[in-house]
């Protein structure tokens, strides 16, 4: 029985849940965990330094900690149904 759907995903373009470092602006050098993408620019960052603050940013203040290649098993990204990639 072939595989015909992708089985895994490489650095997944969406960061929700991902731990942010804050390279410009008044909350510089502080890390932060996307809570909420607002739209493809603008994305509501909390808890880690901000505890239960949250704070919006634009995408080119800061920088997703540790994002690198990483093999994620395609269920963990898009659930059971691999057409949502």
């Amino acid at each position: 029985m072939a595989i015909n759907y992708p089985t895994f995903s490489y650095n997944n373009p969406r960061i929700q849940g991902q731990t942010i470092f804050i390279k410009r602006g008044p909350h510089q050098g502080k890390l932060g965990i996307i809570a909420k993408t607002l739209d493809n620019e603008r994305f509501l960052v909390s808890q880690a330094d901000f505890g239960s603050e949250k704070v919006i940013f634009k995408r080119s203040d800061f920088l997703v900690h540790r994002y690198r290649k990483i093999r994620v098993p395609i269920d963990r990204v898009a659930g059971k149904n691999p057409d949502v990639l």
